[in-house]
């Protein structure tokens, strides 16, 4: 079913192709020589009226009197030495201001022929010009029309000629075309047979191999074995397969890794927020605990000095309660921006640890959205917390840049850097993290370090996809 589908519309693209071409051609032609030979048998039959015109009204001139020979302007309107040309329904007559015809008619015989035709008004009216019009005998006619100069006499001149004998060339053109067109849609047809037989059979193996693939089946590999274009590019084909598979084993191990990565990492923070707890606050609130109970069992709660030094001790835990806070949800980001909230982080490192952390911002980070500000935050906090603990820096500079396109975020240390590999990385520096963090942003994470010569992440998300979020 699907051969014939295919078949039939290379065939009716080729005649579709086919016949708008020749019909362009021969509607081109056929209506060029019809308004050249329309112009020719109009060229004709002025030249005719502009003749009789002439010669009628140099007749009168001559006259003696005013009587005039009926006999003479017939014989000057049928004198056929200059009338040759306007065929077998062509004629040249006269009327009077009762539009009757003055001369016998070439379709009639008898006389008093009425022709209140469009061209005798028109001539009346003093017009002289000519026009595709009924005639007397209502049939469609070309007519050359004009009025004659006579003293005494509101006679009009008209030479027609009926329009069908003066378009029969045209006809004849018309069925020599129609005739050509048939060749040439015949040929067409064999041609679209011919190439349809040849380039189906290989669509239809791309197709049927292509069905498999999306099914699953890597080995559903296309068996051409011509030299020809479809040849190359079963060859081709067969190779983008394999890569597919390969690509397919790939990123189902690093779907592997990602997720081991995401809830190996859920499982640390838990961790960390855990002993946090356990060896910060929970020792503050012990302490605080035993002292009050100390006071209490000693009877010296009017003590003020040791009332003020459980007061300092609570104060402690609040402190201490308010980093973890900040930690979880940092207040900087959801109330002030993600440039204060940065600078921040890196002065609480710097008090904290005593290791110099250079920050600068530029640019405007207003229209960042919620998500992208914290993912942002946690990059940087994750790239603090591994230069810490392993990189041996003693230097850290952090740069958060607007570019008209981008958010670049660049973390550099002076430390002692390592062997950057991918497909290597334990988890424990927290880089592919960091990384997840930068492709849900739709962003890209570089790293670039090397042994003794300190480390640089660059992360650079597009504007306009973070904008699309908001």
């Amino acid at each position: 079913m699907f051969d014939k589908s295919i078949i039939k519309k290379f065939t009716l693209l080729y005649i579709i192709v086919g016949f708008s071409s020749l019909s362009l051609i021969g509607f081109y032609s056929y209506f060029k020589a019809k308004a050249a030979l329309n112009f020719r048998a109009i060229e004709q039959l002025n030249t005719v009226k502009s003749i009789k015109k002439s010669q009628v009204e140099s007749y009168f001139k001559n006259l003696k009197d005013s009587i005039y020979n009926l006999n003479t302007l017939n014989a000057i309107l049928l004198d056929t030495l200059h009338t040759e040309g306007i065929g077998k329904t062509g004629e040249v007559y006269l009327v009077d201001e009762t539009y009757t015809i003055l001369t016998p008619s070439r379709f009639y015989s008898h006389s008093g022929i009425k022709a209140a035709t469009k061209s005798v008004k028109a001539a009346f009216q003093n017009k002289s010009g000519h026009w595709v019009a009924k005639d007397y005998r209502n049939v469609k006619s070309l007519a050359s029309f004009g009025k004659l100069d006579i003293p005494q006499h509101n006679w009009v001149i008209v030479a027609e000629i009926d329009y069908d004998e003066a378009m029969v060339p045209i006809k004849n053109l018309r069925n020599d075309l129609i005739f050509v067109s048939i060749v040439f849609l015949i040929l067409i047809l064999s041609i679209a047979q011919v190439i349809t037989t040849d380039i189906i059979l290989p669509i239809m193996k791309f197709k049927n191999s292509a069905v498999k693939i999306g099914k699953g089946d890597f080995d559903a590999k296309v068996d051409i074995k011509t030299e020809n274009e479809f040849g190359v590019l079963a060859t081709s084909f067969n190779q983008m397969i394999d890569d597919i598979q390969k690509n397919t084993v790939e990123l189902l191990e690093e779907k592997t890794k990602r997720i081991s990565a995401l809830y190996d990492g859920q499982e640390f923070e838990r961790h960390r927020i855990s002993r946090d707890l356990h060896d910060g606050l929970a020792q503050q609130l012990i302490a605080v605990k035993i002292s009050l109970e100390n006071l209490i069992n000693r009877n010296e709660m009017h003590n003020k000095e040791k009332v003020n030094q459980i007061k300092a001790q609570i104060n402690s835990s609040i402190d201490e309660l308010r980093k973890i806070s900040y930690d979880l949800a940092p207040a900087g980001i959801m109330d002030f921006t993600i440039e204060n909230a940065l600078q921040n982080l890196c002065n609480q490192v710097k008090n904290n640890t005593g290791l110099p952390v250079d920050f600068s911002a530029f640019g405007n980070f207003s229209p960042l959205n919620q998500r992208t500000k914290i993912y942002l935050y946690r990059i940087v906090q994750e790239a603090l917390s591994n230069t810490i603990k392993y990189a041996e820096a003693s230097q850290i500079h952090i740069q958060l840049t607007e570019t008209p396109t981008h958010i670049v975020l660049m973390i550099e240390d002076n430390g002692k850097g390592f062997d950057f590999n991918w497909a290597n990385l334990g988890l424990g520096k927290g880089l592919i993290n960091m990384r997840e963090r930068s492709i849900l942003l739709n962003g890209t994470f570089d790293v670039e370090t090397l042994p003794e010569q300190g480390t640089t992440i660059r992360v650079k998300i597009n504007k306009d996809q973070d904008a699309s979020k908001n």
